[in-house]
């Protein structure tokens, strides 16, 4: 199995190549039975075997939260922006960690098993491509949800 303890939800940056005919963004490379987004930190992450995207019909609608035991998440914003909340107990605490992804700063946001996760838009729009070791119905099975009422302060987004 893959080393939970050690990687903590983390965002890591995306290759971009950018020339006058446009621009290509290297999601995911495996080497090794490792795998890459910048296309030089190759992690010790289990195999991608399922892809999905996700949209939501409001910037209201929060998306989650839901844990798993075993499943791996990648999440990539490839329009707009989303605000994540991740975290590895039932409620708030000092261990939750709030995430921005947007489409302006390709990075991947990596939530390892055993962390509550969920997410909301910042805009209209908003679509995020998802990623996981687990087919659909291996995540099903290893799904366990909560009502997100007590994280839904960490959702807002404040004046500054």
């Amino acid at each position: 199995m893959y080393p939970v303890s050690k990687i903590e939800p983390r965002k890591e940056s995306i290759k971009l190549v950018m020339d006058d005919r446009g621009f290509l963004l290297q999601i995911f490379d495996e080497k090794n039975d490792k795998i890459t987004f910048d296309g030089l930190s190759y992690l010790e992450l289990p195999k991608i075997r399922r892809i999905y995207l996700v949209g939501n019909f409001s910037k209201d609608t929060v998306r989650g939260m839901h844990y798993h035991e075993k499943e791996w998440k990648y999440f990539l914003a490839i329009k707009g922006s989303a605000k994540f909340v991740v975290s590895p107990e039932d409620k708030p605490s000092e261990k939750t960690k709030t995430f921005v992804l947007s489409e302006r700063k390709p990075e991947v946001l990596i939530v390892p098993p055993k962390n509550y996760n969920g997410w909301k838009a910042l805009e209209e729009g908003t679509l995020i491509l998802g990623m996981s070791n687990l087919s659909l119905e291996e995540s099903l099975k290893d799904d366990k949800r909560i009502p997100v009422t007590s994280f839904l302060n960490l959702f807002k987004v404040e004046s500054r």
